[in-house]
C-alpha cells in the first residue's frame, strides 16, 4: 500500500512539474525567456537526467537482488524442512512426535506466513519441534548419528527463520526515495521549460511520468517480497508439507 501511494504521489509531482513549467513559461517576462536562460536550464536538465538515472538503476538492481536472494533462501528453508523429515523417518515411531510438530509448523507458516514475522505462535511451534527432538534417546550408534544430523538441521531451520524475519523488514531509506523524487521533479520541470505546448509533448511527459512512477513502485514492492502484488510463491513450503505427509 505504501509503495502504491508513493508511486501515485510521484506521478502527480512529475507530471505536475512538467505541465506547470510549460504553463508558466508563457507568462514569464521577456528577460526570463532568452536563449541564454533556456541554455542554462537545459544544462541543469542534463545534469539531473544523469543522476536520477544512475540512482534509479542502482535501486532497481538492488531490489531485484534482494528479491532473488530471499527467494533462494526460501527454497533452502523448504529443502531443510524436507531433509529434517527424511532424517527423522529412519528413527522409527519415536520420531513421530517431532515430525508431526514439524508438519504443524509448516502448515501454520502456509496459513499465516510466520516465517517473515517473529510471532510468539510461530516461535512456539518451532521450539516444540526442538523440544521433542531433544527428548529422544537412542543406544544404537547409527541412530545417534541420525539424531545428531537432525538436530543440526533443526538449528539451520531456526537460523533461516530468523533470517527471513530480518529480511522481511528490509526497505529503502525514506530520505533516498525523497531525494530521488526531488531530483526527478526538478528534471521534469526543466524539461517542460520552453517545450512546445501541444498534445504530443504533453502526452509524452505524462507517459514518462507514469513509467518512472511504475519503476519506483516496482522497486519498493520488490524490496518487500512477502507483501504486495509481487510476492514470493509459497510453493516450496507446500511441497515440503506434501513430502512430510507421505
Amino acid at each position: 500500500m505504501v509503495a502504491f501511494i508513493v508511486a501515485i504521489l510521484t506521478f502527480m509531482l512529475l507530471a505536475g512539474a512538467a505541465l506547470a513549467s510549460m504553463a508558466v513559461y508563457g507568462r514569464l517576462k521577456e528577460h526570463h525567456r532568452t536563449d541564454d536562460t533556456n541554455t542554462s536550464v537545459r544544462l541543469v536538465a542534463t545534469l539531473f537526467v544523469t543522476m536520477p538515472s544512475l540512482l534509479l538503476g542502482l535501486m532497481m538492481n538492488n531490489a531485484a537482488n534482494t528479491y532473488v536472494a530471499i527467494d533462494r533462501n526460501l527454497h533452502v528453508f523448504a529443502t531443510d524442512v524436507i531433509m529434517l523429515d527424511r532424517t527423522l523417518r529412519p528413527l522409527g515411531p519415536s520420531a513421530d512426535e517431532p515430525r508431526q510438530r514439524l508438519l504443524a509448523y509448516v502448515e501454520h507458516a502456509l496459513k499465516d506466513v510466520p516465517i517473515v514475522r517473529a510471532t510468539e505462535s510461530s516461535e512456539h511451534l518451532l521450539d516444540e519441534v526442538g523440544t521433542s527432538l531433544r527428548s529422544l534417546r537412542f543406544d544404537d550408534e547409527q541412530m545417534i548419528a541420525l539424531w545428531n544430523d537432525a538436530r543440526a538441521l533443526y538449528r539451520q531451520l531456526q537460523q533461516q527463520r530468523w533470517t527471513f524475519a530480518e529480511q522481511s523488514d528490509s526497505s529503502f531509506p525514506s530520505p533516498m526515495i525523497g531525494i530521488l523524487v526531488a531530483w526527478l521533479t526538478l528534471m521534469f520541470a526543466t524539461l517542460g521549460f520552453r517545450a512546445p505546448r501541444n498534445a504530443v509533448v504533453i502526452g509524452a511527459y505524462v507517459a514518462a511520468a507514469a513509467l518512472v512512477s511504475a519503476a519506483i513502485y516496482l522497486i519498493l514492492d520488490m524490496s518487500t517480497p512477502f507483501s504486495g502484488p509481487i510476492q514470493l510463491s509459497d510453493r516450496p513450503l507446500v511441497r515440503a508439507a506434501e513430502e512430510i505427509r507421505r
